[in-house]
């Protein structure tokens, strides 16, 4: 028979104080982004979003340490739906040269459309950029959407193991920022970007046998 009074004070109320907090998250996460909807990124502020959701602005700092900290887990969502829009067009490519391509214009196309994606990108150098540096959140996207590729290359011996996954991962979100920027500029559509990116970029991972 259970000793109730062996069991760690509160531990019957885990699970239903985990699920609290989910839903508080969640329910401010939404209102934050009706907020960004009416008001804008740059002009929503956290007394909006407790305003709209319905709670105080202390309470709403129980969930998230400040703004930066709710736009980062905001922008996580819309980077993660990029990227499975994405995976859907990396996945039809049979060589890793031809996955990264097609990777780094569906993100690029697609983060320029997106608002907050769009925000984060261009605010680099902000403290918004630092945080989501600093939290792991920017190497954590870019993780989630190169590494089953990568992985599998270095299975299948097409590239060599050992090469820095952070480097790989930086320089194609450093690729993918300059094809987004060319495209929203002039200099280029998806098909120009496709041919450089054959000509410049597929030759660096093309033929990469491990010895």
């Amino acid at each position: 028979m259970c000793n109730m009074r062996s069991m760690p004070r509160g531990s019957r109320n885990q699970p239903a104080e985990s699920a609290s907090t989910d839903d508080a998250r969640e329910r401010i996460l939404t209102a934050a982004e009706r907020c960004i909807d009416r008001h804008g990124i740059r002009k929503t502020t956290m007394d909006d979003v407790a305003s709209e959701v319905g709670l105080s602005r202390p309470s709403v700092y129980r969930y998230f340490a400040d703004r930066d900290d709710l736009l980062v887990e905001l922008i996580a969502r819309h980077a993660r739906v990029i990227n499975e829009r994405a995976h859907k067009s990396i996945s039809r490519q049979s060589s890793l040269p031809d996955q990264l391509i097609e990777g780094v214009l569906n993100i690029a196309d697609n983060a320029r459309r997106d608002p907050l994606t769009r925000y984060a990108i261009d605010t680099d150098g902000s403290s918004l950029s630092r945080r989501m540096t600093t939290s792991g959140m920017s190497e954590m996207m870019r993780a989630e959407i190169w590494d089953p590729y990568l992985d599998t290359a270095i299975a299948n011996n097409e590239l060599p193991p050992g090469l820095p996954r952070a480097d790989i991962h930086l320089w194609l979100g450093n690729l993918t920022k300059l094809v987004m920027r060319g495209m929203d500029d002039g200099e280029g559509d998806l098909k120009r970007y496709r041919s450089i990116l054959r000509r410049f970029v597929a030759p660096a991972f093309a033929g990469s046998t491990a010895p």
